[in-house]
């Protein structure tokens, strides 16, 4: 964390996983007495209460520790887990999709139901909304884009992204150019240096989704999130009354890369939302033309504006 290899709510997400789990087995028993049916016991409890996807960051965060202290020497021997403490199957995962998506939907917004969030917003939010369906950007993307990044006059946002370091590419449509110039134009004063590289800022001069770590006596971290875009963005969905469980603003993103994939151009898709490609394609593929990412936002465009 302090190399800035992970973030600090990842951090302290993982440090509360370790604790609960030195808590249910004793914190004071030794790792040599651990047996498998112990981490079996500990997993049924999880899964009790726990999603597919929290039961896999337990799974995940609880086995890293072993494999560290093993590897450091901090232990003799390897942990034995047992068959049973392991992440939920792809079967399981699809089970629990299955049940939710009756009862919320799928975690995708309809055209219709895009159009009417862009009728009910504007400013910043609705810059942020068109850049979530232009090209998949979630909040996080919005509150870190660089001003250097945006390319009016050409129409196009260019640069690496801060959570892959991938380069990302987006051809923006003219809606997004309108409503970013707009941004541009009527920008809060930077409360900060950070912040004036920033294109999204609060009506205070702060980025638009930020930390704040404070450590406790005891070395524990406290992280609170403040997260204006999302916050604003649930409010104008509880206004629409299209509000469900599990669909948010990361739910545009999740839209535009359904919609996307029906041009079939895998590469192009990943160069927009700024994931690296996979195998050894991923190495070979260097140069994406402007056209064909072009007509990947072309697609989903189409796609939103569509009459019905």
């Amino acid at each position: 964390m302090d190399a800035g290899e992970i973030g600090s709510r990842w951090f302290e997400d993982c440090r509360s996983i370790l604790v609960a789990f030195a808590e249910a087995l004793g914190k004071s028993r030794l790792v040599s007495d651990l047996r498998p049916e112990d981490f079996q016991r500990y997993r049924s409890s999880l899964a009790k209460k726990l999603g597919v996807h929290a039961l896999t960051r337990q799974v995940t965060t609880i086995k890293s520790m072993f494999r560290h202290a093993y590897e450091t020497d901090q232990i003799e021997r390897p942990v034995k887990f047992g068959k049973w403490f392991a992440k939920p199957s792809v079967a399981q995962e699809r089970k629990a999709k299955s049940r939710s998506e009756p009862a919320n939907g799928p975690r995708l917004f309809t055209s219709g139901e895009i159009k009417a969030i862009l009728n009910s917003t504007e400013g910043w939010l609705k810059a942020a909304v068109l850049l979530g369906v232009n090209g998949g950007m979630g909040n996080t993307d919005c509150a870190t884009l660089p001003r250097s990044a945006v390319d009016l006059s050409r129409g196009v946002i260019e640069y690496p992204r801060p959570k892959t370091g991938v380069v990302r590419v987006i051809p923006l449509w003219p809606e997004t150019v309108k409503e970013l110039t707009g941004v541009v134009h009527n920008h809060p004063r930077p409360a900060s240096d950070m912040a004036t590289r920033l294109v999204f800022l609060t009506s205070r001069g702060n980025p638009m989704v930020r930390q704040t770590i404070r450590q406790h006596e005891d070395g524990t971290l406290r992280v609170s999130n403040a997260d204006e875009i999302s916050l604003r963005f649930a409010q104008v969905l509880d206004g629409l009354k299209i509000r469900r469980t599990g669909v948010g603003f990361y739910s545009l993103r999740h839209t535009f890369r359904t919609w996307a994939d029906e041009v079939h151009d895998q590469h192009a898709i990943h160069r927009i939302t700024g994931h690296a490609s996979p195998g050894m394609s991923g190495i070979y593929v260097e140069e994406i033309s402007l056209n064909r990412l072009q007509a990947v936002v072309d697609h989903v465009r189409a796609k939103l504006f569509a009459t019905q």
